[in-house]
């Protein structure tokens, strides 16, 4: 089955067309219900989408895909009333998602989006690494500290729960996830991107000389050589974040 979303905005249309049903949850419904801005493709351009001004939504399903009849336009299907009406799954599109979230081992990214954070940091970083562990003891968990909040590392969780479930779990309740990149471990990227497709305030950290993936290459980072370099330039990372959070 395919999804298709038409979005209303005050006198504008938008239409997503030819999507699975998770993939409609995670580009559409997550950032409509949280208000994100996002980037989108518009007229062949990179352009920015404020879900936060969305006023109605209406999802419909099709056995077989819809074909766009050129360039910059969307299915004519989207655009006729008559189509929409016969095959309107909005409803039933929420209540699938109602299923998935009642079901403790398939929770989606839905509700965990939804859910208020803690006033915490996630850290997600190499441990068992001399020189990254001091970093994190040394820095960066007494400087969160200091701006009021709780700093937890997965290897902290004095649980006996899944190790995979517990950091994608701390994720979702955290207000800041920490990511700090050095040693090019796979899973920092994945749990990069979590944090990122929930919406997540991130802080990505290397050390000086790593390399970063490139499709991480584009986004600040905090390049560090010592404890002092990362502690200053941290301290004004939290520091603009705090004050952002007060306007």
């Amino acid at each position: 089955m395919w999804y298709h979303a038409i979005t209303d905005f005050g006198d504008s249309t938008r239409y997503w067309w030819n999507r699975s049903r998770d993939e409609l949850v995670e580009k559409l419904l997550v950032p409509l219900l949280s208000k994100h801005v996002v980037v989108v493709i518009r007229r062949g351009k990179r352009s920015l989408f404020n879900f936060g001004a969305v006023s109605y939504l209406t999802v419909v399903k099709t056995q077989a895909k819809l074909k766009r009849p050129g360039k910059g336009k969307a299915p004519s299907e989207l655009k006729d009333s008559k189509f929409i009406k016969e095959h309107n799954a909005t409803e039933e599109f929420v209540n699938e998602i109602r299923i998935l979230q009642s079901v403790p081992a398939t929770r989606s990214l839905l509700q965990q989006a939804l859910s208020e954070p803690k006033s915490q940091i996630f850290v997600v970083m190499k441990f068992g690494d001399r020189l990254l562990d001091s970093a994190y003891e040394g820095v960066i968990k007494p400087l969160g500290t200091e701006f009021g909040f709780k700093v937890l590392r997965v290897d902290e969780i004095q649980d006996s729960g899944h190790i995979t479930s517990q950091i994608l779990e701390s994720i979702a309740s955290s207000k800041i996830v920490l990511v700090d990149l050095t040693g090019e471990r796979p899973n920092c990227y994945y749990e990069a991107g979590y944090a990122h497709a929930l919406g997540k305030e991130i802080i990505f950290c290397v050390k000086t000389g790593e390399a970063v993936h490139f499709d991480l290459a584009g986004y600040r980072c905090i390049e560090w050589d010592t404890e002092a370099a990362l502690r200053r330039k941290l301290r004004e990372r939290l520091s603009a974040y705090a004050e952002r959070e007060e306007e």
